[in-house]
């Protein structure tokens, strides 16, 4: 598995009233990470894509501010859909602080699909997603 990662810090207007990231959010963070691993890929991102199944298990909370990694990566490739795995990781500010504490991880399966309805993974998705990956940033 090759992962991709996509930084972004926690925003205000995602916490709740205890400055909290609200759950919801994660899996806002979890479609940056998708979005941007694909851009990194070269591959569409848009409406043939759906999402037919998605999971999050929480194990630490974020703050606003606080310096958030995205890592993503496909796991299994279907007939007609893959699923990507995904965690989100509170980095350190200072280069040197050390790993990154583990907040949320997860997976979403996205189905492929045309006019007519599920199709098989595209030949290029399956070439993409074995090749190599940018880091993203």
């Amino acid at each position: 598995m090759r992962i991709h990662r996509t930084r972004l810090r926690a925003r205000y207007a995602e916490t709740d009233a205890t400055g909290i990231i609200y759950y919801t959010s994660y899996f806002v963070y979890f479609e940056v990470g998708r979005v941007e691993m694909f851009r990194a890929l070269g591959l569409p991102y848009d409406w043939r894509l759906p999402i037919v199944e998605t999971h999050c298990r929480y194990r630490a909370s974020a703050r606003f501010d606080d310096l958030l990694e995205v890592e993503t990566c496909v796991e299994e490739i279907r007939t007609r859909a893959f699923r990507m795995a995904q965690r989100v990781v509170r980095l350190p500010e200072a280069p040197e602080g050390g790993p990154g504490e583990l907040l949320v991880e997860g997976y979403t399966v996205m189905m492929t699909q045309d006019e007519s309805g599920p199709v098989p993974v595209p030949t290029a998705f399956r070439v993409a997603f074995e090749g190599p990956v940018d880091g993203g940033g």
